[in-house]
């Protein structure tokens, strides 16, 4: 022995034997060349400084290791002892230090389990080595993902899996105020689950901070266990997103029958409604409309018929390849309503010359006034079929399904030549929205610009130019083919976005969107939806004597609706109104179209007076 400590060097020797000292009792007892007094001691120094180090790496010494034995190195061998089942001494005998050993051992383990799972995402703070509660729910969490039996000990199984190249990753935390891909991410699929139903703004707010939380409160009544670091807080841990976002995860609870009401009705539907099946609100009852809507899911994903919404229609709903619907279930819509039937309806009055506003999915007064308008136009047909069809529209506040499917039809055409007055207003309407003829010219009147509008539709459209309605013309101005007048401009102001569109017609003749501005329209509804052509710039500098107060570059669409800069309280640069700058992206106007000065002053300059379409909606 006194050999092998002169040849490796004292304190190297005593190290190998700290590592290797749960096996001490088997090592042979060398006598032959006892080692000297000094030696010894150094020995024995480097022992204690041995212990000392994994006293240390217990937590149960402060300091550094230096070998000396003093009242506290004292006090923490009589706490390990104590911890350890040992008598308590104080002492480092050869049972202590062993148990020592074996202890230092477990806990390097221990540590490297522990960084790994820091290192995946599963865990948090440092690795310690004391494998507590926070550890084993990490690795509980670890074991559920990779589907091994979740136990919190890191059998040899589970130390293949969690140090595997491929080990799975599981997101950092999110909560309230953080922002960025990750939050987008986060909504999205809480969107998609039907725990949020807001838009995924990147913001995470306290609608997002609620999804959360019923999302946990979801997991918890699927019974799984908090022992995974599942609770309704609402602070997406790392537990909530990988399971969240865990592409084996189902979130059946219960089958769902009809007329039932559950929270689990109101996720489905919002679903259904994501998908575009279901055209209304969602609500917590599973009606006859609602339970339609789910067998158009079924027979378009290829499942089985069936009633209410079983485990296989669930979770194919809320898959990632979830079809989208080709079109809407259709149902009974209402004065009042909104949605994609509302819609729909619009759109065929709109390309029939019916009606003049843009399609906003309301079922308002100027909806009403158009079917008023189609029924007067049925009943007065010379053509028997659409006589009896007038009844389907006699009660303008309600649609029924049937008279839904009508609209769906070619049902829109017009005599040769342009005699009746409701037919011409059907044509300027048409024209009107298809950018060939100023509103102010639907008038139900033939004249000139009526005239010049068919030809120039009959030019773009590959027609004979006649200035008349024959029947390719009609057939063509009243489908989906028909194609716009290619203006220079087209600038769309969206009143739900609060954003203006900018698209320049390019060189192939299609329009491409080259600006996008942030706005400010009126409020309420005082910003008029609609097609405007007659735009034009009118002052570097505009005062408005009613609200006392100027903008910079205005822009007519119509009347006194503006596009124009934020305000000013003069014409100088020096006194804006630092409000109306603050207020852009919400509606905050008295119906004109506010805009960043660069904005206006980019419309100001580029769109001349006949160059833009201007489309409200």
């Amino acid at each position: 022995m006194k050999r092998i400590l002169r040849t490796l060097g004292l304190a190297t020797a005593i190290v190998l034997l700290g590592a290797f000292c749960s096996l001490a009792e088997e090592m042979p007892v060398v006598t032959d060349e006892p080692l000297t007094a000094e030696e010894a001691a150094e020995a024995e120094k480097e022992r204690m400084r041995s212990a000392q180090q994994m006293l240390i790496d217990l937590n149960m010494l402060d300091g550094a290791a230096d070998g000396a034995y003093g009242p506290r190195t004292a006090q923490a061998i009589r706490l390990f002892q104590s911890r350890n089942g040992l008598v308590e001494n104080g002492e480092l005998n050869d049972a202590t230090y062993e148990a020592l050993c074996r202890k230092a051992e477990t806990a390097g383990a221990a540590r490297q389990v522990q960084q790994r799972l820091i290192d995946l995402g599963y865990l948090r703070g440092t690795a310690d080595g004391i494998f507590g509660e926070r550890s084993q729910t990490a690795l509980k969490l670890f074991q559920a993902l990779a589907g091994l039996p979740v136990t919190g000990e890191a059998d040899d199984a589970t130390r293949q899996a969690l140090f595997a190249k491929d080990a799975r990753a599981v997101p950092s935390r999110l909560s309230g105020g953080d922002k960025g891909d990750a939050v987008v991410a986060l909504q999205e699929r809480l969107r998609q689950f039907g725990f949020l139903t807001g838009k995924a703004d990147g913001t995470y707010g306290r609608a997002t901070a609620a999804a959360v939380k019923r999302f946990q409160q979801h997991l918890l009544a699927q019974d799984v266990k908090a022992e995974l670091g599942i609770e309704a807080t609402g602070e997406a841990t790392s537990a909530t997103q990988a399971l969240l976002f865990d592409p084996e995860y189902s979130s059946y609870i219960a089958d769902i029958a009809v007329d039932e009401t559950s929270d689990e009705v109101q996720r489905v539907e919002r679903r259904l409604n994501q998908l575009g099946y279901m055209d209304r609100e969602p609500d917590d009852t599973f009606d006859d409309y609602a339970a339609r809507s789910a067998a158009a899911f079924r027979a378009a994903a290829g499942l089985p018929e069936g009633d209410g919404v079983d485990k296989a229609t669930l979770d194919a709903l809320f898959a990632d390849d979830a079809p989208q619907a080709e079109t809407f279930v259709p149902h009974e819509i209402h004065k009042g309503d909104t949605g994609l039937a509302v819609k729909a309806v619009e759109d065929a009055l709109l390309r029939g010359g019916v009606i003049v506003a843009l399609p906003g999915g309301r079922y308002n007064d100027a909806l009403v006034t158009g079917i008023d308008r189609l029924h007067t136009y049925l009943a007065e047909s010379r053509i028997a079929a659409y006589q009896q069809s007038a009844g389907l529209f006699e009660d303008a506040e309600t649609l029924s399904v049937e008279a839904q499917e009508f609209l769906t039809v070619e049902w829109l055409t017009i005599p040769n030549i342009l005699t009746d007055e409701a037919t011409i207003l059907r044509v300027q309407r048409r024209l009107h929205t298809l950018f060939y003829l100023s509103k102010d010219y639907v008038d139900g009147l033939e004249g000139e610009r009526t005239v010049e509008a068919l030809k120039d539709f009959q030019a773009e459209n590959g027609l004979t130019v006649t200035g008349t309605t024959n029947v390719a013309t009609r057939a063509l101005l009243f489908s989906d083919e028909a194609a716009r007048k290619p203006l220079p401009y087209r600038v769309d102001v969206s009143i739900d976005d609060q954003r203006v569109y900018v698209y320049e017609l390019g060189e192939n003749g299609e329009y491409e969107q080259t600006q996008t501005f942030i706005c400010s329209t009126g409020l309420g509804n005082s910003t008029p939806r609609g097609v405007y052509l007659d735009g034009f710039p009118v002052n570097r500098w505009h005062h408005f004597s009613k609200f006392d107060c100027w903008a910079q570059y205005s822009y007519v669409i119509e009347g006194d609706i503006m596009f124009h800069s934020v305000l000013y309280s003069k014409d100088d640069p020096e006194t804006l109104r630092e409000s109306s700058y603050y207020a852009l992206g919400q509606k905050a106007s008295h119906g004109c179209v506010r805009l960043k000065v660069s904005d206006a002053r980019w419309l100001f300059t580029h769109c001349k007076k006949g160059t833009t379409a201007i489309v409200i909606y």
